[in-house]
């Protein structure tokens, strides 16, 4: 009878691992377009942080209506993104193999903006997720969530970039490294990446719930508004 308790360890640990799996093949589907990948990713991150808050009251809804309600913006940031990274990327090959002497400085300064770029993907789906803003007060307020926790960011970087890296380090293996990221590598990293980002977001979150009105990052003179998203 204790295993059919709500609040045993076994119950939540397989609740937890059948959330992965639903949002990670939610997540897989709603990619296959191409376009959806930022609306879908968006979707992800809302259902892992739902579930590390222990509120994730049926992934497949909860993946759906984070999925439309935040479509046209996380679109919209995704295209930016994509923009953005061909723009970079062009800019530092070219850079690479120019005999200018104004090359090696500038192929650095393109590097530093490479990292800031990489930064600011890793947080603004997640900060979608979780609030409502203006585009670009949520990218301002990514920032501050990376700098002002630089070792948890750190950690996320290694987590979202070393296993895909090591995905494509063994094509013998490919077809398993595909089957995990089919059902459930995804969502796994997400909720690995998840557990950071609550702690980040968690003071903002209570506040916002508490006094049921916008939450505020406060950054020198510069003062957010954030509703969340009810995570």
């Amino acid at each position: 009878m204790n295993l059919l308790n709500d609040n045993n360890p076994v119950h939540i640990f397989l609740n937890k691992i059948g959330d992965v799996v639903i949002a990670n093949l939610l997540f897989v589907f709603c990619c296959i377009p191409i376009i959806t990948i930022g609306p879908s990713l968006t979707a992800l991150y809302h259902c892992m942080l739902r579930t590390i808050k222990g509120n994730n009251n049926g992934t497949t809804k909860t993946f759906f209506r984070a999925f439309k309600q935040n479509f046209l913006q996380s679109l919209l940031v995704s295209l930016l993104l994509t923009a953005t990274a061909f723009v970079l990327f062009t800019n530092i090959r070219f850079l690479q193999h120019s005999a200018s002497p104004m090359g090696k400085p500038l192929f650095y300064v393109s590097l530093g903006i490479a990292g800031l770029f990489i930064i600011l993907a890793l947080y603004i789906f997640p900060v979608i997720a979780a609030f409502a803003n203006t585009t670009l007060n949520l990218i301002k307020n990514a920032f501050i969530f990376a700098f002002m926790h630089f070792p948890s960011t750190l950690v996320i970087a290694v987590v979202s970039i070393l296993p895909m890296y090591m995905t494509y380090q063994d094509l013998k293996l490919m077809p398993l490294y595909a089957c995990c990221w089919f059902f459930f590598g995804f969502a796994l990293t997400a909720l690995i990446n998840s557990s950071l980002l609550y702690r980040m977001f968690k003071p903002f979150l209570e506040k916002a719930e508490e006094a049921e009105k916008p939450t505020a990052i406060t950054t020198d003179k510069t003062q957010t508004q954030e509703e969340t998203h009810g995570i």
